[in-house]
């Protein structure tokens, strides 16, 4: 069956506009998504050593140098461990925001308003099947990742960039594969919520649902996907403007001069701060805007008859 895209984004934003609480569940689903264009940095930034390669600041080569293998394993193996459960803390996160606004525009869109405890009441009781479908659908994406782009990325390097040929259709693969696993995990993280299935039974629930309707759902896809991409770019315009103290600032400190340094500095962090909460916000909007748009999507996928605006108060199943 089709979708009606126009009623469906007009009511999850009313949801999202007429219930400010979820922007607070949305702050926290969006944890550790989305971002600015690349700002990584680069090793070869940091000088160059005999025949042009890059090597490590005097300091920290020094270090590397004295600390013993033993120590070393020890402190890689650490830091692996302080990723792991920091990425474990983003992933409860998450998923507690999300639980929060499926449950939350389910109750929203039956009466008219959510409170704070009913939201937080529909997630805590959907934590662990929420938590596990990210967490499985991480784990797939990674390998995924992994099978397809690594041997490529391999065969580029062997063949002298030839094989990047190559590497170009399995990206493709790649990205389509990645936006299908983010579909069935939002519908199965939405089945779970509101059915009250299993973990497997969710996704066996959503993957069934996407194939019945693959072209609406992949249409709907694609506008949340657009707006927002270009809400997160408007919004992250104004960073550049904190990137230009922040480049004098260390130019100034590269030239010993450190009044220029540190005061740019100092600038670029106080600006990074002030608009740090306008970012959030921003943030937990559009997460509690696109939530909502699929769950209602959901809803009109699996009760086709019961038009949007019209369905009794939801009672959201808990699990036993």
């Amino acid at each position: 069956m089709s979708l009606d895209f126009g009623t469906i984004l007009s009511r999850a934003w009313k949801i999202t506009w007429d219930n400010k609480v979820l922007w607070i569940f949305g702050i926290l689903a969006g944890l550790g998504s989305g971002g600015s264009p690349n700002t990584g940095s680069r090793l070869s930034n940091f000088g160059n050593g005999p025949g042009g390669q890059p090597e490590l600041p005097p300091r920290l080569r020094e270090f590397f140098e004295r600390v013993e293998p033993g120590m070393l394993a020890a402190i890689v193996g650490g830091l692996l461990c302080l990723a792991i459960i920091i990425f474990l803390v983003v992933l409860a996160l998450q998923s507690l925001g999300r639980g929060g606004l499926i449950g939350g525009a389910q109750i929203a869109e039956a009466k008219g308003r959510v409170t704070f405890g009913e939201a937080w009441n529909a997630s805590l009781g959907h934590f662990w099947p929420l938590f596990l479908i990210r967490l499985l659908v991480f784990i797939v994406t990674f390998l995924l990742v992994l099978i397809l782009i690594i041997p490529g990325a391999v065969l580029a390097g062997v063949t002298f960039g030839i094989g990047f040929v190559c590497l170009l259709p399995l990206l493709c693969i790649c990205i389509v594969a990645v936006i299908i696993l983010s579909i069935i995990a939002y519908f199965a993280q939405i089945a779970a919520v509101l059915e009250g299935l299993s973990v497997m039974d969710a996704l066996r629930r959503s993957w069934e649902l996407l194939r019945a309707n693959i072209a609406p759902i992949l249409i709907l896809g694609i506008i949340l996907i657009v707006v927002g991409f270009i809400i997160s770019f408007i919004t992250f315009l104004p960073i550049l403007l904190i990137v230009v103290p922040a480049m004098i600032g260390m130019v100034g400190l590269a030239n010993e001069n450190q009044a220029v340094g540190t005061t740019s500095l100092a600038i670029a962090a106080g600006c990074f701060c002030l608009y740090l909460p306008v970012l959030l916000v921003i943030s937990g909007i559009l997460q509690t805007w696109a939530t909502s748009a699929w769950t209602l999507a959901y809803q009109q996928l699996t009760r086709p008859a019961a038009p949007l605006g019209s369905m009794p108060a939801p009672t959201i199943v808990h699990p036993v």
